[in-house]
């Protein structure tokens, strides 16, 4: 009896230990995200009037393919979502979206990161009779990035997360008719993205 009580006791301790240092490293990891999100701060759209079909946005530029267009019905002030022109008003058309976010992870622990967006997916993917495949690379401009596809009965998404210091980029890409067509404007997203 004595030895279990004392387990119990070093257990507690442990646990109290433990706390502590989560308290500590998270009031440090969220100065870091401040400092982060003060970068991202309010995301707005702009497109520049290039005719490259580059877009400008709060957190970097990339460039869209001839063909396709940044969608105002489906866009938010912190989403952006890219359809082939003429299908904007589809119910569900190919599409891709990129938005900014934050994560606890320096661009040099993106192997945690990739972790972290492993386990992320296989909880939401747990009830789902769903294939989740991985890969990473760099992006043409030398950044880390990223790619998880996701099957499912009759959709595909791609996701390709662009790695940064404490944030990310995330270029979504959902399709439901033409793979081709979708991968090669995701892909031209991802490669000549530039953080700002």
């Amino acid at each position: 009896m004595k030895n279990k009580n004392t387990w119990i006791v070093v257990g507690v301790i442990i646990a109290i230990i433990i706390g502590i240092a989560l308290y500590f490293v998270s009031n440090i990891l969220n100065e870091k995200m401040v400092e982060a999100l003060k970068d991202i701060n309010e995301v707005q759209s702009s497109k520049t009037e290039d005719k490259d079909n580059s877009y400008t946005k709060s957190f970097g530029s990339y460039k869209v393919s001839d063909g396709w267009i940044e969608s105002k019905t489906h866009s938010t002030k912190t989403k952006f979502f890219y359809v082939e022109s003429g299908k904007d008003k589809d119910k569900s058309p190919d599409n891709i979206s990129i938005n900014v976010g934050t994560n606890k992870y320096k661009e040099e622990e993106h192997v945690k990161f990739r972790e972290a967006i492993i386990s992320q997916l296989s909880m939401q993917m747990a009830n789902k009779e769903a294939v989740i495949n991985a890969n990473g690379s760099t992006t043409d401009k030398g950044y880390i990035v990223y790619e998880f596809e996701v099957k499912e009965d009759d959709i595909t998404t791609i996701q390709y997360y662009i790695v940064g210091d404490y944030k990310y980029v995330l270029v979504h890409e959902t399709v439901f008719n033409n793979r081709e067509k979708t991968d090669k404007v995701a892909k031209e997203i991802v490669n000549s993205f530039t953080w700002k």
